[in-house]
């Protein structure tokens, strides 16, 4: 059974208040994330929403208002089963005036809802098509995205979020709007361009527009257009290249000790 408890905390500006599952020891993990973030000091942030691995076993959920981060921490497991940080946060919005120990968290026995081919025409049809086809294939293609704004940008991000197959949001993280490229961030939106140029790896949007066409992308637009909910849920449900040998390496072993447990028992 997946543990759903989602354990929170409130901190900055002179404020630590967590639920009673909030282990101490987590103390350290989260001040080095707040300080790789790179929030100028005194600085109040416009709100925003990130997502990093907190550790081995879990996913932290980040919300960022004005000098306060808001962390929810739930078991890796559980998110991927979930992999959709603006869900959990809508779901379990943060009162950063609360002055009491936080309440621990539960996510209800349910599965995120079906993204229909209805919500997925209209994203591409508001939304800048180009763009986020090109940035699905560069994420699928495990490649990483830096954009550029004064303000966060958590509509195309999300938008961006519901057209990748569950596997990549299970794997990848991105900030609606950052100070740092330190938490090495799949997808992430910078107010300016940091000193020395883009991280080696990062597109930018020019690029992520421009980038080649291929199956994925080609594969969502096509099912997209035609209402064809079966192959967008099949798309959506692909494996990675690295799952898929994961799963083949699986079964090797697994007929290979079946074979040897066979020899065993015949030869009694």
């Amino acid at each position: 059974m997946i543990p759903r408890t989602i354990a929170q905390a409130i901190i900055g500006d002179g404020t630590f208040i967590a639920s009673d599952d909030f282990d101490p020891a987590w103390r350290s993990e989260v001040d080095r994330i707040l300080e790789a973030f790179g929030l100028p000091l005194g600085m109040s942030a416009p709100m925003c929403l990130f997502v990093v691995p907190f550790n081995r076993r879990q996913v932290a959920v980040v919300s960022l208002f004005g000098r306060r981060f808001r962390f929810l921490v739930l078991p890796s497991v559980l998110y991927n089963a979930i992999p959709d940080p603006f869900a959990l946060v809508a779901r379990f919005p943060a009162n950063m005036d609360f002055t009491g120990p936080l309440p621990s968290l539960e996510w209800p026995e349910e599965p995120l809802p079906k993204r229909t081919v209805q919500l997925l025409d209209g994203i591409f049809k508001n939304g800048d098509g180009p763009f986020l086809l090109g940035a699905c294939q560069t994420l699928v293609d495990s490649g990483r995205i830096l954009l550029v704004r004064e303000q966060p940008d958590a509509k195309l991000i999300q938008d961006l979020w519901m057209l990748l197959p569950d596997s990549t949001r299970r794997q990848f993280w991105f900030a609606t709007f950052g100070y740092s490229t330190a938490l090495d961030f799949n997808l992430l939106v910078l107010p300016s361009i940091p000193e020395g140029g883009l991280s080696i790896g990062y597109l930018n949007e020019d690029q992520t527009r421009d980038y080649p066409e291929s199956r994925y992308e080609r594969e969502l637009q096509s099912a997209v257009e035609a209402g064809d909910q079966r192959t967008v849920d099949r798309i959506f449900a692909r494996r990675t290249s690295a799952e898929t040998l994961k799963l083949a390496l699986a079964i090797v072993f697994g007929m290979a000790f079946l074979s040897i447990l066979l020899r065993i028992v015949m030869s009694r």
